[in-house]
C-alpha cells in the first residue's frame, strides 16, 4: 500500500502540472467547473492521507465525495443553467434554494447522458454508480459495510482498489481542467500517463480506450 500511495501522489504531481495554465476565461461557469474539479483533488488527496493513516473506511467514504465533485464540475460545464452557476458561485446562505434548484447525482448523469460530446465519459460514470453506490453510501451513512469493516477491519485488495479508483476519478478531473484550459492538447497529454502509471490505475482496455476517446470528444461540445 505504501509504494502504491507513494506512486499516487507521483502520478497526481505529474498531471496536475501538465495543466498548470491559467483558465481559459473568467466566467463564473468555468471558475465554478474548476472549483469542483480542484475538490475532487482535494478528496483524493485526502483520501490517500487517510489510507497512510490505516483509516481505510473513512477513505472509502471519501471515495463518493470525490466522485461528486468530479461529477459536479463537468455537469457544471456543459449542462447547468446561468441562474445554477450564480447559485454555485454564491456564499453559503443558501441552503434551501441549494436544495430546490440544484440536481442530486443521477439527475446530473441523466443530464450529462444528453450531451454527445460525453457519450464515451458518461458510460464510465454509470458503471461506477450501478457497481459501487450502494457500498460508498453505506461508509457515508454508517451503514452496514462501514460498521463490518470497522470491526473486522478492510481487506487489503479492497483498499488497494479504492485508491485506483479514486485514481481513475483523478485523471478524469484534471482532464475536465485541461479543457478549462482552452489549451489544445492537453487532454491527450494527460491521458500518456496511464502507461507510466497503469499500477496507480483500475483500468482493463476497453477502459482505457474509452478514456482516450473521452480525451478526444469531450472538448469538441
Amino acid at each position: 500500500m505504501e509504494y502504491l500511495l507513494n506512486r499516487s501522489a507521483l502520478l497526481r504531481q505529474a498531471v496536475v502540472s501538465v495543466v498548470d495554465y491559467p483558465l481559459a476565461d473568467d466566467s463564473p461557469r468555468v471558475q465554478t467547473s474548476h472549483d469542483a474539479a480542484l475538490l475532487s483533488l482535494e478528496h483524493a488527496e485526502a483520501l490517500r492521507l487517510l489510507m497512510a493513516a490505516e483509516l481505510a473506511p473513512s477513505a472509502a467514504a471519501l471515495l463518493r465525495c470525490q466522485f461528486e465533485a468530479f461529477v459536479r464540475s463537468v455537469w457544471t460545464l456543459s449542462c447547468a443553467s446561468d441562474s445554477q452557476i450564480a447559485l454555485l458561485s454564491s456564499a453559503p446562505d443558501a441552503e434551501a434554494r441549494e436544495r430546490r434548484e440544484l440536481p442530486m447525482l443521477s439527475e446530473m448523469l441523466q443530464a450529462l447522458a444528453e450531451k454527445p460530446h460525453l457519450v464515451n465519459m458518461v458510460p464510465l460514470l454509470m458503471e461506477m454508480k450501478q457497481h459501487a453506490w450502494a457500498a460508498l453510501n453505506s461508509f457515508v451513512h454508517a451503514g452496514v459495510h462501514a460498521l463490518d469493516r470497522s470491526r473486522t477491519g478492510f481487506p487489503l485488495p479492497l483498499a488497494i482498489n479504492v485508491v485506483r479508483i479514486s485514481n481513475n476519478l483523478m485523471m478524469m478531473a484534471v482532464q475536465n481542467m485541461a479543457i478549462l484550459t482552452g489549451q489544445p492538447g492537453l487532454q491527450g497529454a494527460v491521458i500518456t500517463f496511464c502507461d507510466a502509471y497503469a499500477d496507480c490505475l483500475l483500468l482493463d482496455e476497453e477502459r482505457r480506450r474509452a478514456m482516450e476517446a473521452a480525451a478526444s470528444t469531450a472538448h469538441s461540445g
